[in-house]
């Protein structure tokens, strides 16, 4: 494969944004608790790149749209902004002190373990009541459904090397017993990892190609969004009056990628397979997964992309539909395998349609939504988003009110 071909394959699967809207009325709701929207790799926070929102691009604003009607009462839709490279387990814990607020504490056996700093940046909390009483749904796409994953685990497990270590200085994160996630949604997410991360995301070229975002900018607008790495415990920011080339060489140049504590990693078979061993279901919460699948079998059995693919994504499609000898892992939305985003295959699952919405304990999942590829549902791909605007709206205001209504 050439490295051009390459290249565009990598910013195909890994420009992971989720996009849906709605309005959900809630006075029939059996809960009130918001919905957190989690972003995946490469994703920006709002106002990083103007009128174009992580949440809804410049079609719409997700997030307003599904807040409409609150009345200052409790948001049905609130935004979660976390690295666009950090690893799921650095995500996960930015994810809950960007909620609850506070400095981040990514653990000193952690921090030591990796050779990052032990603390991040501060935040003062989208949603500070958050708590056993006032709870929350995590909804998160591509490598977000990785994240909200790993963070229900972490609130309810917490972390009995980070206690030992560092006794009453332990966050609060890692002392677990904490109830306060109601329900889990992954949409899209590469729960078992993906051939493209496995197989071409770790040459080191692709490696620091994805990872530079001043470069990716330049050479590929509107793939990288924006040049915050979020990646302060790695020493990754840009000092006042550094220029652009000086800091683009300590990102090139940083420790973060001789590690396995990053995302390209854990977007990868291995990688996903270890958080799938340390996340695991609690029985009294709700957890739902969606995907899509864009392509088709060939006369050779094989899967190809289908006509309506967006541009960016044909060549991942086609890479992961010829993949192997495992004709399950075929079907795909453009970047992730419909069996990898369907649940964790070392997990409990079922039917989503064979189950009551009330089930706890187990990953219901759907079939995938047929002639949908990972960006048609952020309404990503411009060239079909006024045409499947009202499909995902009516796609996300039916989740959101699902979710509302359990008990």
């Amino acid at each position: 494969m050439k490295k051009k071909s390459i290249i565009a394959l990598l910013f195909g699967l890994f420009f992971a944004v989720i996009g849906f809207t709605g309005l959900v009325n809630t006075s029939y709701a059996s809960n009130d608790y918001p919905v957190v929207f989690v972003n995946g790799l490469t994703g920006w926070g709002r106002g990083e790149d103007g009128d174009n929102l992580y949440w809804g691009g410049t079609t719409t604003d997700i997030i307003k749209d599904l807040n409409y009607g609150t009345n200052g009462k409790t948001p049905n839709a609130l935004e979660g902004t976390v690295s666009p490279y950090s690893s799921d387990y650095d995500r996960a814990v930015e994810l809950y002190y960007y909620i609850k607020g506070g400095t981040v504490d990514y653990g000193k056996v952690h921090a030591e373990k990796y050779g990052h700093d032990r603390y991040g940046r501060t935040f003062p909390g989208i949603y500070p009541q958050w708590n056993g009483t006032n709870k929350v749904h995590l909804l998160g796409h591509s490598m977000g459904g990785q994240t909200v994953r790993e963070l229900d685990t972490l609130l309810r497990n917490g972390s009995p090397e980070e206690v030992k270590a560092t006794g009453s200085d332990t966050s609060s994160l890692f002392q677990g017993g904490k109830d306060w996630v109601d329900s889990v949604v992954t949409v899209a997410a590469p729960s078992n990892g993906t051939p493209t991360a496995t197989d071409v995301g770790n040459l080191q070229v692709v490696r620091n190609l994805l990872y530079t975002g001043a470069i990716m900018g330049v050479k590929v607008p509107k793939v990288v969004i924006s040049n915050d790495y979020k990646l302060d415990q790695w020493g990754l920011t840009r000092k006042q009056g550094q220029s652009s080339l000086s800091f683009l060489k300590s990102a090139v140049n940083s420790k973060v990628w001789k590690t396995t504590d990053n995302s390209l990693y854990d977007l990868t078979t291995k990688g996903a397979n270890s958080i799938n061993a340390r996340t695991d279901l609690a029985p009294d919460e709700h957890y739902f997964t969606y995907s899509g699948i864009a392509t088709k079998p060939n006369a050779l059995g094989r899967y190809v992309p289908m006509s309506t693919m967006n541009s960016v994504d044909v060549i991942g499609a086609a890479y992961i539909g010829a993949h192997g000898n495992d004709p399950r892992w075929w079907p795909n939305d453009g970047e992730v395998p419909v069996i990898s985003a369907q649940y964790p295959l070392n997990q409990a699952a079922v039917r989503d349609d064979d189950t009551p919405d009330t089930q706890t304990g187990v990953w219901q999942y759907n079939d995938p939504e047929q002639g949908w590829d990972h960006k048609d549902f952020i309404l990503a791909d411009t060239k079909q988003a006024a045409s499947l605007r009202n499909p995902m709206v009516n796609f996300y205001d039916n989740i959101v009110q699902k979710l509302h209504a359990l008990d």
